[in-house]
């Protein structure tokens, strides 16, 4: 096989729907902002609470029952569908070429505010279909019900880092080593040492994880000695906690 071969099959890879990084990073733009109410929706738009009969890219909701679904009131739903429309994702065609997408076109209230029609795009709608047939990993592993419990952006972010790391190869260790400068990338944030780090994210998204997620983690801090004083934190040591294994081996 040549380069070009290679290179053709490597971006192949990217296209829908042969790979879970399509749909991390489906996920991911949706939590960039931290509009956590449309990656509500599109959680429900994969058919994660129930099955979805789309009508070409277009689906009518009963507003009482979507709020149901999506664990959110009326007025957080109206506050932010305009919200969901203004996100944007990236992608890799089959013959390689990059495109863009607004998942979540537009939607309508009916019948005096009842109903909501909501149209996606048809890009969208093949990932949302993959997503339904439980193909994805991050569909399967967590209870929907627990994941749209989820209340802030970084635990939903931290979840797809746990998702990555838990499908690692048999054979290597669910961890993964990483910087501050990494994890401030990873999270969108600029703290300036780790404990700072630990108290607004590490903590309080280990807490929010522990009571909704069947995948949880435990850290540790990896230090660097350099002469006498306190040592130099290096980096973070992130271990996945499955906590379906554990329930598993009880049961036998």
């Amino acid at each position: 096989m040549n380069i070009l071969d290679l290179e053709k099959k490597e971006k192949e890879k990217l296209y829908l729907p042969k790979t879970i990084e399509l749909a991390n990073s489906l996920i991911s733009a949706f939590i960039a902002k931290n509009n956590i109410v449309a990656l509500k929706l599109a959680i429900v738009l994969t058919g994660a609470r129930e099955k979805i009969k789309y009508n070409g890219n277009k689906i009518i909701f009963e507003v009482d029952k979507l709020c149901l679904l999506m664990n959110i009131n009326k007025r957080d739903l109206s506050r932010n569908l305009p919200k969901a429309l203004e996100t944007k994702f990236k992608y890799i065609n089959k013959e390689g070429g990059k495109g863009m997408t607004v998942p979540i076109h537009s939607f309508e209230y009916k019948k005096r505010s009842k109903y909501v029609e909501i149209e996606i795009s048809t890009l969208a709608k093949e990932i949302f279909t993959e997503l339904q047939k439980g193909a994805y990993s991050f569909a399967k592993d967590i209870d929907p019900v627990n994941l749209l419990s989820l209340k802030h952006k970084h635990s939903i972010r931290f979840q797809l880092l746990l998702e990555q790391i838990n499908n690692y190869s048999k054979n290597v260790a669910k961890r993964k080593r990483m910087s501050l400068a990494e994890l401030n990338g990873y999270f969108g944030v600029n703290y300036r040492n780790y404990y700072d780090f630990e108290s607004k994210i590490l903590i309080p998204v280990k807490e929010e994880l522990d009571s909704n997620s069947k995948l949880t983690f435990e850290y540790e801090f990896i230090d660097e000695k350099q002469g006498q004083g306190r040592p130099k934190i290096k980096e973070v040591l992130i271990d996945v906690v499955n906590r379906n294994i554990f329930q598993g081996k009880l049961e036998l």
